[in-house]
């Protein structure tokens, strides 16, 4: 069975200087990962320990460096999908979960399918998961956007306006194991200065990803509020279902995003059950890698 793997670092205006530490970050995402199926391993573990990784980078607006709330913390969102047996794990506004993708992974087998808060950071305790305190997951360029944020809003609101500061950079993954199991992931911060309790796309299954390991699957990334209304993660894999090739899957459903959501701003990326990745962004620019059998690897931004 021929293995693949695709990975992104969001979908967003990635500025220059910040291009090749998304590009460091997806290389070492798809490697570790890569190292996983090459060695016989499962598509789960193969997209956790990518996923880990990207939560780890500070680069990423996932685990530490995530965005921070208008309230000055972080709340952490992510999902696993299992595209052979349709089980998922989805947790959200997590604020003491270093990698909530282990979280989402260990929910597979339940006893909930998506949990919130407090009381998945309990699940986590029992877990065994070492719990740390929030502002362990804050970092300085995050905490100086924030105060830059808070001073406009004020300047703002004294001329009866509204600044919106802009930047999201949820982090995902999909693969295909030697079993012909194929498995998505993602995991995200939120946007900028969201509202506390927010939640966008990313744990939401049929929006934020998708798996079938029969038909393909599909992460997605970008403006949660948009993608959520077009389910974007499930239109993807139903454009398989009806034949597409995953690259024209891929673009197919960033145009309808474009189309019907005004300022539906994102991309997702691909993978079908025989290793053909496809990817798309009407974004300045998406990071991404990917790797399928005995190819080289591909990295952009």
């Amino acid at each position: 069975m021929r293995i693949a793997m695709i990975v992104h670092g969001g979908a967003w205006a990635i500025p220059d200087e910040q291009v090749e530490a998304h590009l460091a970050g997806c290389r070492a995402a798809l490697a570790a990962g890569w190292a996983i199926l090459e060695r016989g391993g499962s598509a789960r573990d193969a997209c956790e320990a990518a996923v880990r990784l990207l939560e780890d980078d500070p680069t990423f607006d996932a685990g530490t460096g995530s965005h921070l709330t208008a309230a000055g913390t972080v709340e952490l969102d992510a999902a696993m999908m299992d595209g052979q047996s349709l089980l998922y794990g989805a947790v959200a506004n997590l604020r003491r979960v270093r990698n909530p993708i282990s979280l989402a992974h260990r929910l597979l087998q339940g006893p909930a399918t998506f949990l919130v808060g407090e009381g998945a950071e309990h699940f986590a305790a029992a877990q065994g998961i070492t719990l740390c305190d929030n502002r362990e997951l804050v970092v300085e360029r995050e905490r100086k956007l924030w105060e830059a944020w808070r001073a406009s809003q004020a300047a703002a609101a004294d001329r009866g306006a509204q600044s919106v500061m802009g930047g999201r950079d949820t982090v995902g993954a999909l693969a295909l194991d030697q079993s012909g199991n194929l498995v998505a992931a993602n995991s995200t911060g939120g946007t900028p200065f969201k509202f506390p309790g927010r939640v966008g796309d990313t744990p939401l299954i049929g929006c934020g990803l998708y798996a079938d390991a029969q038909i393909g699957g599909a992460v997605c990334t970008g403006w949660g509020e948009a993608i959520v209304r077009v389910a974007l993660a499930r239109r993807v894999v139903d454009l398989l279902e009806r034949g597409l090739a995953p690259q024209a899957a891929a673009e197919a459903a960033v145009r309808i995003l474009n189309r019907r959501v005004t300022g539906g701003a994102g991309g997702c990326i691909v993978l079908t059950p025989d290793g053909r990745p496809g990817l798309a962004w009407n974004t300045r620019r998406m990071a991404y890698a990917y790797r399928s059998g005995a190819s080289d690897p591909v990295y952009g931004v």
